[in-house]
């Protein structure tokens, strides 16, 4: 996302709730999209990240359906992308290539034809499909929170306007 365009968002989104993901997501909804890319960029060892959703789903501590979406459409985006397919197949966690868009609003348009669907991103490129989406931050080496968030729509608007004029 244009950093301009960014910033416009930054002010329009309201959070609705903070916590561990599994309070944000369990019971609440059927599918949970994570856009790998952006939520591995910021842990030290992708690898373990996706054993320790795989526990998480083997042990009920996640509920709903986990489906990565892994950024395919570049050239220089494949050879990372080969390495999490393996590491994805070798752990049985589902996922789907965004071949002719970036991983983050695939993920969105997926969510949109499924019921009660919630995208995990560290982008806000989601929030230009849907309405609502979970972002994690980093409090500290090792430890997340993460938020759900909306955007405001007229807000959003309103920002345009004046950005195009």
């Amino acid at each position: 996302m244009d950093p301009r365009l960014r910033r416009i968002y930054s002010r329009c989104i309201t959070e609705i709730e903070r916590g561990a993901l599994p309070d944000l997501v369990n019971d609440k909804y059927d599918y949970l999209m994570i856009d790998l890319a952006s939520i591995t960029y910021g842990v030290k060892d992708p690898r373990t990240f996706l054993v320790n959703v795989r526990l998480a789903i083997d042990y009920d501590y996640l509920r709903p359906s986990v489906i990565f979406v892994i950024d395919y459409s570049r050239p220089e985006h494949r050879a990372v992308a080969e390495s999490r397919i393996k590491w994805l197949r070798e752990l049985s966690l589902d996922y789907i290539l965004a071949e002719d868009e970036p991983a983050e609003v695939k993920a969105a348009r997926e969510c949109l034809g499924r019921g009660r669907c919630i995208v995990l991103s560290r982008d806000y490129d989601p929030l230009t499909v849907i309405n609502e989406m979970i972002q994690p931050i980093k409090i500290t080496e090792r430890a997340w929170i993460n938020r759900k968030i909306t955007i405001n729509r007229e807000c959003l608007d309103k920002y345009l306007k004046t950005k195009n004029n």
